[in-house]
């Protein structure tokens, strides 16, 4: 990695710290979050920190550097600090007193992202084994030759196992006879499903062999469609509350997607791509993942 590659992870690494405060920014700039008028707002400021976990578990499970242990642990240790914001805008952003203290958040809100982190990062190292990994590679031109799309027996299979199991989480987190526990496990795991397929969506369009913007259309599209998954399993409805609320309600997965796929843009530009074993085998020794 040159001087100027890491000049320029630094500098992506400081916008981030900064985008992690959002959830603050949040509480404190558009005030109670029970008012309906501010929640596209809150919703979308709320989940930024998301787009720091999704890119954690891109480094950890898919970038081809580094001892795994190093990066667990910066991983923990980025995650404590994106909890401390998350649950700073819980606790500013409410006008009742939270039932358990803010330490006692803390921990609660930590379990849950940290276990969030660990379902996607070992996602990732297993579709790592299958689509190759992140790295650093100076034939930067390759992609741009290759054909506008590509469609195999397999993506055609994947992606419908995909759409079955989006839309069985969905149906089965809106069963009216379901408990309340059972109906939280499946929208967690309905959130994981549909974070780790934008994940993948966007790091084939942003890193992947192919023209770009064509991809970027189709991963935002992708993006969109599984916002709104989200918010039929929710509950949301246009029919039952404001549109413009159902609307606003793939916000939660669009903007954490379009933040990584900003940052993803950007380390293609120093020269970073999704590189196959096959495709470069020379590279293993020069490979350079952000750090």
């Amino acid at each position: 990695m040159t001087s100027t590659q890491r000049s320029e992870i630094c500098g992506l690494v400081a916008v981030h710290l900064v985008l992690a405060t959002a959830p603050l920014g949040a509480a404190l700039l558009l005030g109670d979050f029970n008012d309906l008028r501010m929640l596209p707002f809150v919703w979308a400021l709320s989940s930024i920190p998301f787009s720091q976990i999704m890119l954690l578990s891109i480094w950890v499970g898919m970038a081809a550097t580094g001892r795994i242990l190093p990066k667990i642990l910066f991983a923990f240790l980025a995650t404590a600090f994106l909890v401390v914001w998350i649950t700073s805008g819980e606790v500013l952003g409410s006008t009742e007193r939270p039932p358990i203290s803010i330490v006692s958040l803390y921990f609660q809100n930590l379990a849950i992202v940290l276990g969030f982190f660990a379902v996607l990062s070992s996602v990732m190292v297993g579709t790592s084994r299958l689509v190759g990994t992140i790295r650093f590679t100076k034939d930067t031109d390759l992609p741009s030759n290759e054909p506008r799309f590509q469609y195999s027996l397999f993506a055609l299979l994947a992606a419908s196992t995909a759409t079955a199991l989006v839309l069985g989480l969905v149906r089965m987190s809106r069963v009216e006879i379901a408990s309340d526990l059972s109906q939280t496990v499946v929208s967690i795991l309905l959130a994981i499903v549909v974070f780790f397929l934008n994940m993948l969506a966007i790091i084939w369009a942003t890193l992947g062999a192919g023209h770009v913007k064509s991809r970027l259309f189709a991963a935002f599209l992708v993006s969109i469609i599984l916002g709104f998954s989200m918010s039929v399993g929710a509950g949301q409805s246009p029919f039952s509350e404001p549109w413009w609320l159902f609307a606003a309600g793939p916000l939660i997965v669009v903007v954490p997607t379009a933040v990584v796929a900003c940052t993803l843009l950007w380390m293609r530009r120093i020269g970073f791509r999704l590189v196959t074993a096959r495709a470069e085998p020379e590279s293993d020794n020069e490979g350079c993942a952000p750090r």
